[in-house]
């Protein structure tokens, strides 16, 4: 049976459905190397521009925490297909559902949302907002103590050229991503801590943490999930830094060598 082919990559698995488009594992029939494929499922003028949209925003993004653009190609039917580096690892979803139902240890946390803040500061530099940092687009690589933030389907320019998220993950949306407002540094700033308290074992909804939790990580986690984004801090290279401090006090370093241990 002929491999399907999408311009120079022979697609192995489909591994991902969202609203507008399937993302498949490609490889790259010359130099055998994987990558990541998003093509949209509706021939839709409003899907494809959602789709030509991500690949402007990510067009010149090139940081070890943030997935990088290879090519953007037209099908014969019409669709669109955009083909990005491959990340391996585990979503955070899935390492706290399926290996730690309880919680993930709080040291790995803390280098998991330095990773991120990392991310931040980038993209929120360039004026780009994420707009839908749940869990499930957290891509952790233990071995290399490092954090992808991927899926850009919602991403935005908060330089006034798009001023709507088209859509988001409620779980871990801001309230004023609720309410339809324009997105900014503080609703991504809003997802990260909502994902991380659920990552500790939290709520999200009553937006508590378990006792095992140090009480100025709480502390750390829940100002970002303050209702009023005014309210909520915008600064990731400051976050940061206050994160690195709370480490030292709390364990004794401002970095750690533990592994986090993962299955598949």
């Amino acid at each position: 049976m002929e491999k399907k082919r999408i311009g120079n990559y022979y697609i192995i698995k489909q591994i991902g459905e969202g609203g507008f488009a399937y993302t498949y594992l490609a490889e790259h029939c010359i130099l055998k190397q994987p990558a990541c494929i998003k093509q949209n499922i509706r021939l839709s003028k409003e899907d494809a521009e959602m789709l030509v949209q991500e690949a402007k925003l990510l067009w010149d993004v090139h940081h070890h925490s943030l997935p990088s653009l290879r090519d953007m190609i037209q099908l014969d039917d019409g669709s669109l297909a955009m083909v990005m580096s491959f990340i391996p690892g585990k979503d955070l979803y899935k390492i706290k559902t399926q290996d730690y139902p309880d919680g993930i240890d709080p040291e790995h946390i803390c280098w998991i949302t330095q990773r991120i803040l990392g991310a931040f500061r980038y993209l929120h530099y360039y004026g780009i907002v994420h707009g839908d940092v749940k869990p499930q687009n957290k891509i952790i690589q233990p071995k290399q103590h490092n954090a992808v933030l991927v899926d850009y389907g919602l991403s935005t320019a908060f330089s006034g050229r798009f001023t709507k998220c088209p859509g988001c993950t409620p779980a871990f949306a801001a309230p004023e991503q609720l309410e339809g407002k324009p997105p900014i540094p503080e609703t991504d700033i809003y997802g990260l801590g909502a994902s991380m308290i659920f990552a500790l074992g939290g709520h999200i909804g009553a937006l508590t943490m378990p006792s095992s939790v140090p009480e100025k990580l709480q502390k750390f986690f829940l100002q970002m999930v303050r209702h009023d984004p005014l309210k909520r801090p915008n600064d990731a290279v400051a976050l940061a830094d206050e994160l690195g401090n709370i480490r030292q006090e709390v364990f004794g370093r401002r970095s750690s060598s533990k592994d986090l241990i993962i299955k598949g």
